[in-house]
């Protein structure tokens, strides 16, 4: 076979130091993989993306995943998901069509084959470089708090979460508490107001818990250097002919923003992340200072999300 059937890892000889920086960390990991792909332990977790959510999602958070992993495939990150059915089985499956390396952290022993249904993905991770890891005994019984135990190293393995979809009482909230007890950053999918599949979502983003994903750029918030990685150069040119965010009027960044919302809303009806992102590059802003200044217009109520769209305050569509 092209990968070690087991590789036990001990807590006590220390091999990759930060895979045992966890709360009540495991005494030993089993991992399989290729030598090439235990360096993946090397970066974890400054690379690590945990990409989590519900077994039964809706189709549109299926395609959400592939789309906004396809954008990611130039970025330097290690998805990291649990092999479940739903989200989870759709991550790895999007970073492998993408090219992404990924860690299936599983909440059962190595020897199980749970879900039946993912096996086949479970050796496609493993032939493209993956890492399939377990803190189980083969001979341990499984358990259902087993597969909350490894959410633990699904968050703290990884620099961010995202929580594409979660209901009020999916496990992917479990993950994102666990993040948030490891000091990682935590996004969650934004949705409209009262939409039961997006409820778990909006509880974190109601609680600050979580920050918003409008667009994969966002992650800029855990990784500076990402959204120049992802913008091109042909796009930033195109918007360097325009005006920069720099002299637009008011209030300093958030002001600067805020201005330009306002432009956009009464021509386009707002303006998308990226939209703004892009001009704020133009302008030779810093990622750092582009979300600085976007946080502040939000946490302020200069502006608002309105499903992925950012508006100014008490912005009115113009009736015509």
């Amino acid at each position: 076979m092209p990968y070690c059937p087991s590789l036990r890892l001990e807590f006590d000889s220390h091999p990759f130091p930060s895979l045992w920086q966890v709360p009540d960390p495991p005494s030993h990991l089993f991992v399989q993989g290729s030598d090439r792909a235990l360096a993946l332990l090397e970066r974890i977790p400054e690379d690590g993306l945990a990409v989590v959510g519900t077994r039964h999602p809706q189709a549109r958070s299926r395609a959400l995943v592939q789309d906004w992993l396809r954008v990611l495939r130039s970025a330097r990150l290690i998805i990291i998901s649990g092999l479940a059915r739903g989200i989870d089985a759709e991550a790895h499956e999007a970073a492998l069509d993408s090219g992404l390396p990924t860690i299936a952290i599983l909440g059962t022993p190595l020897a199980s084959e749970y879900p039946r249904e993912n096996a086949r993905l479970r050796e496609r991770i493993l032939a493209q470089d993956g890492l399939v890891v377990s803190e189980f005994m083969n001979e341990e019984a499984t358990f259902p708090s087993h597969f909350i135990r490894r959410n633990r190293l699904i968050a703290g393995w990884s620099k961010a979460t995202w929580v594409v979809e979660a209901g009020s009482r999916s496990g992917a909230l479990n993950t994102a508490r666990w993040a948030r007890e490891q000091n990682r950053l935590c996004f969650a999918t934004p949705g409209f107001p009262g939409d039961p599949a997006l409820g778990g979502n909006l509880q974190l983003l109601d609680r600050e818990d979580a920050l918003p994903l409008w667009s994969p750029p966002t992650l800029g918030h855990a990784w500076p250097e990402l959204p120049s990685r992802l913008a091109s150069s042909s796009r930033r040119g195109s918007c360097r002919e325009n005006a920069g965010l720099d002299e637009l009027p008011g209030g300093g960044d958030a002001g600067s923003l805020t201005t330009w919302v306002r432009e956009r809303a009464a021509a386009a009806g707002g303006a998308s992340v990226q939209e703004l992102l892009d001009r704020a590059m133009a302008a030779d802003w810093t990622p750092q200072r582009f979300f600085s200044a976007l946080r502040d217009a939000l946490q302020t109520g200069r502006l608002a999300d309105e499903q992925g769209v950012l508006v100014p305050k008490n912005f009115r569509i113009p009736e015509l």
